[in-house]
């Protein structure tokens, strides 16, 4: 059965940023992404381990059955479903169906932004997109090994449910993206003098590294190329109106202008600043309002220009990668919740535990994420009282982190563990003493309005 697809209402709308090496500070590969599922998105984080099948010949995954391999390897991951065995189990039985961003054990990052193809999206035909992350955490020994793997499940199975899609993989050495339809990708490595951004829309000219096989034919086939000059994906396979959205172009040239002054010398620090971005010292800033979600009808309905940071986001991370004495690093700075308003914690490739409050398992009062949300809402509602002092706080804390991380020489991942369980439960106390502060003022502003009086600021005592 296929089925076209009208455009959602609710348009995805992550936003995906990938440094070359030439351009950062000490030669790493600096890989960020920003998770906009809506402010009701609960993130949540897990880890699952590697795991031994040798009795397992076939694999049933959304919605069809695969080889399955000997061994896949161990991951983090975030999403947003919440079926999990518990904390501390090794072999945990996923289902398919719920990884957005991750990493693994060999240092294989991926990321995926929704894009929008003239091609028909095949419903519950083929492998849906969500298990297509996770079987590439669990699989991808390299970037390029990832880039390959997706090209081998859409060429035989095609991809199911939604074909537009955009998949950023990186690792210590190089950083790809594959851009894909319901049955055709197309292939390019980021060039190391290379800044990338990706909003919601293919990119991918006539420049590419590798491609389906049926990449040209098809296009021939559907009258949507004539052949006489080198194929321009981008053009051919993106749905009309979706080609040159200013809700995508805005975001990406804003990303490319602020981070242009720092060429040479890009640090993750940098780049997290930008992805808190809303067009600040512009005319195109607008203050917060947290009863609107500024996906793509909305901005058009209502003239409000989409930033990079809006209060859609579920999660952020930053990955830095580094590769020196043929031994590589990689470590993700992860955040809950909007950046500015959220601590990042670092997660090291090979330590196994989350801290319970950003697991699947953490009692909803007890949930990072509830409680970056809880500051994000209070934050923009007296946006002009409190926003400087939260963001500047959280900004000098996140940059600290990295700081700290980048320059210390801890190898033994027990201590890895513990200093990111550390950093996680420090964040969340400094959270905590900002949004008692937050709540007592916001009811006493409650109080006082209905007295027809002033609230108090945010600095007098509570």
């Amino acid at each position: 059965m296929f089925l076209i697809l009208a455009l959602p209402a609710c348009s995805m709308a992550c936003t995906t940023i990938i440094v070359g090496k030439k351009l950062t500070k000490d030669g790493s590969i600096i890989h960020a992404h920003l998770e906009d599922m809506g402010v009701n998105a609960v993130g949540k984080l897990w880890r699952v381990e590697s795991c031994t099948h040798k009795e397992t010949l076939a694999l049933s995954i959304p919605y069809v059955e695969i080889p399955q391999i000997d061994k896949t390897h161990a991951y983090w991951a975030s999403g947003n479903a919440d079926i999990v065995a518990g904390l501390g189990v090794k072999h945990i039985n996923m289902p398919y169906d719920n990884v957005l961003v991750g990493y693994n054990e060999r240092g294989v990052v991926m990321s995926c932004n929704w894009c929008y193809s003239k091609e028909k999206n095949f419903l519950e035909h083929g492998i849906r997109r969500y298990a297509m992350r996770q079987l590439l955490l669990e699989r991808a020994n390299t970037a390029v090994h990832g880039v390959e793997l997706i090209g081998g499940w859409i060429d035989k199975y095609g991809q199911a449910d939604w074909g537009g899609l955009q998949y950023q993989i990186s690792d210590p050495m190089e950083a790809w993206i594959v851009e894909t339809t319901s049955s055709q990708w197309i292939a390019r490595k980021i060039r190391d003098e290379e800044i990338f951004v990706a909003a919601n829309r293919f990119t991918i000219g006539t420049q590419f590294d590798s491609a389906s096989a049926g990449l040209v034919p098809f296009a021939l086939e559907k009258g949507w190329f004539d052949g006489k000059e080198p194929l321009h994906f981008a053009d051919t396979y993106t749905l009309l109106q979706r080609r040159n959205s200013p809700y995508d172009t805005d975001r990406e040239s804003r990303v490319l202008f602020l981070l242009e002054p720092q060429k040479g010398i890009i640090t993750p620090v940098n780049v997290l600043r930008v992805l808190q971005d809303r067009y600040d010292g512009t005319n195109l800033f607008h203050i917060p309002d947290d009863e609107v979600e500024i996906w793509e009808g909305e901005a058009e309905k209502t003239g409000c220009p989409r930033p990079i940071c809006t209060n859609l986001a579920q999660s952020f991370f930053v990955t830095k990668h580094t590769f020196e004495n043929q031994k590589d690093e990689t470590v993700m700075f992860f955040g809950l919740g909007t950046p500015g308003y959220s601590g990042i914690i670092p997660l090291y490739k090979e330590c196994g535990e989350v801290p319970p409050p950003y697991s699947r398992e953490a009692d909803v009062d007890m949930q990072a994420w509830r409680l970056f949300r809880k500051m994000q809402k209070l934050t923009d509602k007296y946006f002009s009282t409190f926003s400087a002092e939260v963001q500047s706080f959280w900004e000098e804390r996140n940059a600290s982190t990295i700081l700290r991380v980048e320059k210390s020489n801890i190898c033994d991942s027990r201590k890895r563990a513990l200093d990111t369980f550390k950093t996680s439960y420090d964040n969340l106390n400094l959270a905590r003493k900002f949004l008692k502060k937050l709540v007592a003022h916001d009811e006493r502003c409650g109080k006082r309005d209905k007295q027809g009086q002033k609230g108090l600021s945010f600095g007098e005592e509570t």
